[in-house]
């Protein structure tokens, strides 16, 4: 089986950047991997105190061999997250046709490459499935569900891997992805049934208020009815939430789970939707993502859950 390269995305957090890749580093899989790393550069402005931060993350990526192989890009100038994460997956992924992502705020565990690569190597021809995810929502599983991976339409975003014939039905056009939503009336659904403002975050991002490639990768597996596979255990845990993310909640993190320390298998299961699985991220964003988002749009986005389910 070969083995689907890794791809980090780095820029100015040391300390988060050294916990990643000392964990990457502890799946058997890295010394058999190839590992690209893309170094985002400085802000037109940055003070000497965030210059000395970039320079202490790229001396951390180019202080060990952190896998078989290690290719290092270093940015002159800061092209963000979200131009960062396109155009390295697009390079890569023409390259070898599929792909493992990972950031610099995640901690892995030491099977989680393999439950990755036994994925897309189980999965590579089916066209119905997108991605494969490594993280999980901390939420119970449901005691009548005995296998250990389930499919449903959310790709994610935090420690995933894909193929280049799904990377390839990436939109980056943002009216043409609010169009497509609209023309198919995936609104509601996109939404998580009124969870989570998904829909509007397309809409701030058009505007210029957020940036995000994940937003517009979520809407590919809506229009074109895609699945992503995902473990009953999660082998990623969220480190991010610190002052300097980017995209920092304030409050505690609801994202922060712990690291299964096991194998996953990928079982045999029915390639479909799992619609009560989904309506369980649903169920975790509308009481936990609410606050992000203000309470007023918070209870109207519980009562249009009510509406639409008949659900509490």
């Amino acid at each position: 089986m070969a083995l689907a390269p890794i791809v980090l995305f780095v820029y100015n957090r040391p300390t988060l950047t050294q916990s990643t890749l000392q964990h990457l580093s502890e799946n058997r899989e890295a010394g058999e991997s190839t590992l690209y790393v893309y170094c985002d550069g400085a802000k037109e402005g940055a003070t000497a105190a965030q210059l000395q931060l970039i320079k202490e993350v790229r001396d951390i990526v180019h202080s060990k061999q952190w896998c078989k192989e290690v290719v290092i890009y270093e940015a002159t100038k800061n092209k963000g997250l979200a131009t960062s994460v396109i155009d390295g997956v697009t390079e890569v992924i023409s390259k070898h046709g599929k792909i493992i992502v990972l950031e610099d705020d995640l901690t892995v565990s030491p099977f989680f490459l393999k439950f990755m690569n036994d994925g897309l190597t189980r999965y590579e021809q089916e066209e119905k499935v997108m991605a494969v995810h490594g993280y999980l929502y901390p939420f119970p599983i449901p005691a009548d569900y005995t296998a250990s991976t389930f499919l449903v339409h959310d790709p994610g975003s935090l420690g995933w891997g894909t193929w280049s014939r799904a990377w390839n039905k990436f939109e980056r056009d943002t009216d043409t992805v609010i169009a497509g939503i609209k023309a198919k009336g995936l609104k509601a659904a996109f939404d998580f049934w009124g969870a989570y403002p998904f829909f509007r975050m397309l809409h701030q991002h058009k505007n210029g208020k957020v940036s995000s490639w994940a937003i517009r990768w979520r809407a590919t597996a809506y229009l074109h009815d895609m699945f992503t596979l995902y473990p009953v255990k999660s082998l990623v845990r969220h480190d991010g939430n610190v002052a300097g993310a980017t995209h920092h909640f304030k409050e505690e993190d609801w994202l922060y789970t712990d690291i299964y320390q096991h194998p996953v298998a990928v079982d045999n299961i029915p390639v479909q939707n799992n619609l009560p699985m989904e309506k369980l991220f649903a169920k975790f964003l509308r009481a936990n993502a609410g606050m992000t988002v203000s309470a007023k749009i918070k209870n109207r986005l519980k009562k249009y859950w009510r509406k639409i389910t008949g659900h509490a």
